[in-house]
């Protein structure tokens, strides 16, 4: 997992989306990941709150590394369905987003995620990942 972890960092910090967001890599292990993104004024919705999107863009992309985790480079996976609960606002501060993969098979992953902000559950969700027959 170790030499993974490098290439998993290396292939997601590469993504042009996430760098619109600021979202980083913090952790990986096998079947779980810890990513994060900074409060940032463009990510805010009218009220000032960080926007559902932002959120929901968090702990999707923190679900896809811990499956990554698992499934390794040489598979393709993608989102298939997807379900956040939003539980508190978020102001300021760093987002925090855990995600741990609840189920690997064949073509299948979940994962189960929690996005934290200064220590406060802000938002959980459960995503199902398909992996693709190349």
């Amino acid at each position: 997992m170790d030499k993974n972890k490098g290439q998993i960092e290396q292939l997601f910090v590469s993504v042009p989306f996430w760098d619109l967001l600021g979202i980083r890599v913090v952790e990986v292990r096998e079947g779980y990941a810890k990513l994060c993104m900074p409060f940032d004024n463009k990510l805010t919705q009218p009220y000032g709150i960080v926007h559902g999107g932002a959120l929901f863009s968090l702990a999707d992309s923190a679900g896809a590394v811990a499956v990554a985790s698992l499934v390794g480079l040489d598979k393709r996976f993608v989102t298939v369905e997807m379900k956040i609960n939003f539980l508190n606002p978020v102001r300021e501060d760093v987002m925090e987003a855990n995600a741990k993969v609840v189920k690997k098979g064949k073509t299948i992953a979940v994962s189960d995620i929690c996005v934290e902000n200064k220590e406060q559950i802000v938002a959980k969700a459960i995503a199902t990942y398909i992996i693709l027959d190349d």
